[in-house]
């Protein structure tokens, strides 16, 4: 009688948590499209953001309407500050939607998993959670702006003096992780063990990366295109661990507000 060889538990646990962070990837990014798609405004999606004018290219080719797609199936909360209960929802899914499609990527990167230190998914949905408070605070700053009509219908800040001050603030924020940054061991290399080991890495991923997430409000809520930058670059900065590269980022943020200014 054969018997089969033990296969140590932590691959097991390693693998579900691998299907777990692409479904949450595969998620995110799904529901950014479903958006794109169904997203039904005055103008071309060209004026949801730099990039966007292939998505009307598309929809052109698709439904032979490059301005508009009428359908009963929204995905976007209402572009006026007259939210109901399922205006909050959807704007709550979608801040979601976008921390499973630009942030969870992260974890490809960090806190590698191994079948002596494994992910698992109670610290898979820790990481999540850690980013939950964020996901609160956008959510609410979106409804202002757009209660103050200082959003388009295409969820872009059409503020510039605003955006001006959100990129100096990015600005001021990475040249402080420049100069303040303070050479530590990370403890994330022992694996998303559990739920509290996912919570501590998302809470040192949310000042890294959390104010690139403030971006889409300049770039536009439904950019994917920026969406898919933005994912490159905070993936590059949590993989580089280099402060160097928040130098980077603080100089760019300041060019740009800079350029802002002048226009």
């Amino acid at each position: 009688m054969t018997t089969l060889p033990d296969i140590p538990i932590g691959i097991h646990a390693g693998r579900q948590s691998d299907r777990l962070i692409f479904a949450l990837i595969a998620l995110g990014w799904i529901y950014a499209l479903a958006q794109v798609l169904t997203l039904d405004t005055p103008g071309s999606l060209a004026q949801a953001g730099p990039g966007m004018a292939v998505f009307a290219h598309i929809k052109a080719q698709l439904f032979g309407d490059p301005f508009a797609f009428e359908t009963a199936l929204s995905f976007c909360a209402a572009s006026t500050g007259n939210w109901g209960i399922h205006d909050v929802l959807k704007a709550v899914a979608m801040w979601l939607g976008m921390i499973c499609a630009m942030m969870v990527p992260v974890l490809l990167v960090r806190g590698q998993s191994s079948a002596r230190n494994p992910h698992t998914c109670s610290g898979v949905a820790g990481y999540v959670a850690a980013w939950l408070p964020f996901c609160a605070l956008a959510v609410g700053f979106q409804w202002a702006l757009q209660n103050a009509d200082l959003l388009s219908a295409h969820a872009l800040l059409r503020h510039d003096g605003l955006s001006v001050a959100i990129l100096l603030g990015i600005a001021c924020l990475y040249f402080g992780s420049y100069v303040f940054a303070a050479k530590q061991t990370d403890n994330d290399t022992e694996g998303l063990t559990s739920f509290r080991a996912g919570l501590a890495l998302g809470r040192r991923c949310l000042p890294c990366c959390g104010p690139l997430m403030l971006i889409m409000f300049i770039i536009g809520l439904m950019n994917v295109v920026g969406m898919l930058v933005l994912t490159g670059l905070m993936v590059l900065l949590m993989a580089a661990r280099s402060k160097e590269l928040s130098l980077v980022l603080s100089v760019g943020a300041l060019l740009w507000a800079v350029l802002l200014a002048a226009v």
